[in-house]
């Protein structure tokens, strides 16, 4: 394992004196704006594990962890002092198993973990025994699987991307196939009810720019009676009521120069258009929230003439990475009370689960690479 975290943990009361600022950064608020957050670490995890663990959920009362190892295909409850509860490979055609892959993990309850597929719902007891499954009243829509962002469940009520039916291959191919179902959904699991469907808004990029994108499902924040989304290619927060998908308001993310809006593949493209298209243009990777603010995050574009330089006929190849390595970097930004205050780079990649902010390193030391047998999380907020 290569993990990026190489330093002892600090106290927390030593780290909460520490914070990012412009200055100390070396990187220019690029709003143009005074503001300047304070990102504090208030807790950290380590966990005794030779290999790499990705959080999916997080109990409420921060009282455990589940996790997923990508390697082992196993599910891992893990306590809040970083102890290992279980591990468990539920793949496969087995009494407990879900199939060959999921689509997101959660916990339900104090003493349920439920498992979501395309199709299928899948409830566990906590020692991830089998209690139920059934099919679900429709497709998720999305590429990105083993806890990707599409489904966001919390009190038994469910928000997600999804196929109200399955559409045939030549309504997929259609250039205006967003505006014809209402994928934004709404679901009560106890009562097996759909609460709300609405449709992509108009306003967004896919819409105004017709054509095949990779990934249409938002990024989403649940704050009471409200719902923020963000699509991966489209600069703008859209704040909806909830549960109802009444939308309220759009926050403009204004990016700056690093950003470069993505054309939409066309159906009839080489196969390897769109990862050109990808590396040559910008998508939104994060979204977060912490004490009032939201952070969002997209990537670095490649300059175009360097994509144009490529071989069209490989992915993945050592030019390619190299670009992707040099230019799909990260850019954060903050919102503050509904505008944009803050845009810099930073060299981490934070991730939002269970309403908790966190990264694999420590943002205020160097970042350096070594092997070691323990998985480091740090959980931050933003002052």
């Amino acid at each position: 394992m290569r993990p990026q975290i190489l330093c002892p943990l600090l106290p927390i009361g030593l780290m909460i004196g520490l914070h990012l600022s412009c200055s100390n950064s070396g990187r220019e608020n690029r709003s143009g704006d005074g503001f300047e957050p304070r990102f504090v670490i208030t807790d950290s995890l380590v966990i005794d594990y030779l290999g790499r663990l990705a959080i999916l959920d997080i109990q409420s009362d921060r009282s455990e962890y589940l996790m997923f190892d990508h390697q082992r295909k196993e599910m891992v409850r893990v306590d809040s002092n970083g102890q290992i509860l279980l591990a468990k490979n539920l793949t496969g055609d087995t009494r407990d198993g879900y199939g060959s892959y999921f689509i997101s993990a959660h916990y339900h309850g104090s003493e349920e973990v439920i498992i979501l597929t395309n199709k299928k719902l899948f409830r566990y007891d906590l020692n991830l025994q089998l209690i139920q499954s059934g099919e679900l009243p429709f497709s998720f829509f999305t590429n990105t699987v083993y806890g990707g962002h599409v489904n966001d469940l919390s009190g038994g009520i469910l928000f997600t991307n999804s196929f109200p039916q399955y559409p045939s291959g030549e309504v997929l191919e259609q250039e205006d196939f967003l505006t014809q179902l209402p994928f934004l959904t709404v679901y009560d699991l106890e009562q097996d009810t759909i609460l709300s469907r609405q449709y992509i808004p108009a306003s967004s990029q896919m819409l105004k720019n017709p054509g095949q994108y990779r990934e249409m499902a938002p990024f989403s924040i649940r704050n009471d009676a409200t719902i923020y989304l963000l699509f991966s290619y489209s600069p703008e927060i859209y704040r909806y009521t909830f549960p109802e998908l009444e939308l309220q308001d759009t926050i403009q993310l204004s990016p700056g120069d690093a950003y470069v809006q993505i054309d939409p593949a066309s159906p009839k493209a080489e196969p390897f258009d769109r990862f050109f298209k990808e590396l040559g243009a910008s998508s939104f990777v994060h979204l977060s929230r912490s004490n009032g603010y939201l952070m969002a995050a997209y990537q670095g574009a490649a300059p175009q003439e360097e994509v144009d330089a490529l071989p069209r006929n490989v992915v993945g190849g050592e030019a390619f990475s190299a670009l992707q390595k040099e230019y799909k970097i990260p850019y954060y930004q903050i919102v503050k009370e509904g505008r944009k205050v803050w845009e810099v780079h930073l060299d981490i990649d934070f991730r939002y689960k269970g309403g908790r902010l966190f990264a694999d390193r420590n943002l205020h030391l160097p970042r350096v690479e070594t092997e070691l047998d323990q998985v480091f999380f740090y959980f931050y907020e933003i002052q």
